[in-house]
């Protein structure tokens, strides 16, 4: 018979391995299903961590580029909260601030592709759910800010 360590230290590894399943689990009762819903929720805050870490830095982006990028999030639905009830208003506001729409890195922004300096670009078409949305709403703090 395993102890109640060695059984949440086995659960933690299949949870973050993928390999245990709710059956599984629950095949050691209470302690087992407490364990793997445990591991599962470290193991999603530690992916969710870890993929913030890799979205890029706004710093370098001009406001024709954070407004184009502002409307490909726009267009493709991918704010969450308030910011999607604010989105167009401030996107209204900065078209209409002289030179952004005219600008390349406005045409570049609204195609998705993030300018992140050193003529290096970033596509929000590689990011999925949770990390579009994420880089989205970092846009749409950035761009309220520039108004």
């Amino acid at each position: 018979m395993m102890n109640k360590k060695t059984l949440l230290a086995l659960v933690a590894v299949a949870g973050l391995t993928g390999a245990a399943s709710a059956a599984q689990a629950q095949s050691f009762g209470s302690i087992g299903q407490n364990a793997l819903s445990a591991a599962t929720s470290s193991a999603k805050s530690g992916m969710a961590g870890m993929m913030g870490n890799m979205l890029p830095s706004l710093s370098s982006a001009s406001t024709s580029n954070l407004t184009g990028i502002l409307g490909y999030c726009v267009q493709n639905n991918a704010l969450s909260g308030a910011n999607a009830g604010t989105a167009t208003s401030v996107l209204n506001n900065l078209t209409q601030q002289q030179g952004v729409t005219s600008s390349s890195g406005y045409t570049a922004g609204q195609q998705g592709l993030l300018q992140t300096g050193n003529n290096q670009m970033f596509s929000l078409a590689n990011l999925k759910g949770e990390l579009k949305t994420k880089l989205c709403n970092m846009v749409m703090s950035k761009a309220q800010s520039l108004l």
